[in-house]
């Protein structure tokens, strides 16, 4: 019951980030650098756009290659961050999973110690990853690159 739950907060995390990388709170577009509001992402390994935004969430890791199929996320905490948003985009660039928490570290489909072949998801190549930084309103304060990690 446990993994169902998580697995559905899961889904609405996902499905609110692909309204727009800020969640909507600033009424931006897609999340595909089509729109001039909200935080967008451009390039692989090149900060993500956020108007107003000039602060860098700094990814510490894991490593562009070799990261392993269930890796750990971890960056720098930012000072006066309420909160974070991480988005793992698939080869495609659409984001196959999401996490929103306090803390600054989190392995991919929230659940230590998961093994491949006990479901959830799993890194592909030609992955990437991004994390917002956040107010208590949900506003961003600061965003990082958007950084390609595989396997």
């Amino acid at each position: 019951m446990r993994r169902a739950a998580m697995m559905l907060a899961v889904t609405l995390a996902l499905a609110s980030c692909t309204g727009g990388a800020d969640g909507g709170s600033s009424g931006g577009g897609a999340d595909d650098g089509s729109s001039s509001e909200g935080a967008t992402s451009s390039t692989l390994g090149s900060p993500i756009v956020a108007p107003g935004v000039d602060a860098m969430v700094r990814l510490l890791g894991p490593a562009e290659a070799g990261a392993g199929a269930i890796p750990t996320f971890d960056w720098a905490s930012v000072e006066g961050a309420d909160g974070y948003r991480l988005v793992v985009r698939g080869a495609d660039g659409s984001a196959t999973w999401a996490w929103e928490g306090g803390g600054t570290s989190i392995v991919l489909g929230a659940v230590p110690d998961r093994e491949v072949g006990d479901g959830g998801p799993v890194l592909t190549t030609g992955s990437s990853w991004s994390v917002v930084a956040l107010d208590g309103d949900g506003h961003a304060l600061a965003v990082s690159e958007l950084r390609p990690v595989s396997p």
